[in-house]
């Protein structure tokens, strides 16, 4: 039986915050526990979250559940090094198949995404989504493409690593944009006020 894990890389500290961006509230909860819940919610075994800064402050202040933390502590190197520690911490556990590489900043990929995705993988390759004309998150890779995310370094696009390396890489096209990014304040949600 195959083994999916959702890997949650929470490594970029975005500009113009207060604090760690990871703790805004989103819809009554902090960024980083609404991600988590909403992979838990996917089609996955297991869900890993790879912290880099603030790590600290983000184990102290929210409740990830059962998903198993890991923090970086190169993340400032950029998400290369985050998904090495991933995938290093992969392959110490038990057996599996795939992973489902998210952006803790990008809440908001619902169920069905991650399953149109998961039904198109394979034994071998990746799947990415296509919203409109562009590749986004979160990606599907198979086990046999991990030895490509241990040899990156520094703020490697991994679309452009898949791009240039060969193997399958499928596509489903999704009619609508890509879940947004949270990268700045302005980025945030206007907060609901009661009255």
């Amino acid at each position: 039986m195959s083994r999916t894990v959702a890997l949650v890389i929470a490594n970029d500290p975005g500009t113009g915050f207060d604090r760690s961006k990871y703790l805004e509230p989103l819809r009554g909860m902090p960024m980083i526990e609404r991600m988590v819940s909403e992979a838990a919610s996917w089609p996955v075994d297991e869900v890993v979250v790879v912290l880099g800064p603030d790590a600290d402050e983000i184990v102290a202040n929210t409740d990830l559940g059962e998903a198993t933390i890991v923090i970086d502590p190169e993340w400032s190197e950029g998400i290369a090094a985050s998904m090495r520690v991933a995938i290093d911490l992969l392959l110490r556990g038990p057996a599996t198949d795939r992973v489902v590489l998210a952006l803790a900043d990008q809440p908001g990929v619902d169920d069905g995404t991650v399953e149109a995705l998961l039904d198109r993988s394979s034994a071998e390759g990746a799947v990415v989504p296509k919203y409109r004309y562009r590749r986004g998150w979160p990606v599907v890779l198979s086990s046999d493409q991990w030895d490509l995310l241990l040899g990156l370094e520094g703020a490697a696009d991994l679309h452009d690593v898949l791009e240039s390396h060969a193997g399958a890489v499928e596509e489903v096209v999704f009619d609508r944009l890509e879940p947004a990014r949270i990268l700045t304040p302005s980025d945030l949600p206007p907060r609901r006020t009661a009255g």
